[in-house]
């Protein structure tokens, strides 16, 4: 189980739109569905290259290389040459702040 960090601030997070936070061995996108925060890791899992600056497409985010989609709430993979899950964290919103649980 890990800890829970304090990533970004409620107001920096944007419906449709990918927020990505630097973390000492991480970096995690994170955006807003409705009332629900969703974070998961900055990496697609085919090629390891960053998957923020793809298409968030509701749920589902579309790697701007190659074309994998994983749904971002799941980390499920939808679509090859992807087929490892994309690794999703949990997170809780304290106030304005967003936190998001990491392991160290």
């Amino acid at each position: 189980m890990g800890e829970f960090q304090k990533l970004a601030k409620l107001s920096d997070l944007k419906e449709g739109e990918i927020f990505v936070a630097e973390t000492r061995y991480h970096r995690v996108g994170l955006t807003r569905l409705g009332d629900e925060v969703c974070a998961f890791a900055d990496l697609c899992t085919h090629d390891g290259e960053d998957i923020s600056t793809g298409d968030l497409e509701g749920d589902v985010i579309v790697c701007p290389r190659h074309s994998a989609k994983f749904n971002i709430r799941t980390g499920k993979v939808l679509c090859m040459p992807a087929v490892e899950d994309l690794p999703v964290y949990k997170t809780r919103i304290v106030g304005d702040e967003v936190e998001v649980e990491l392991e160290d």
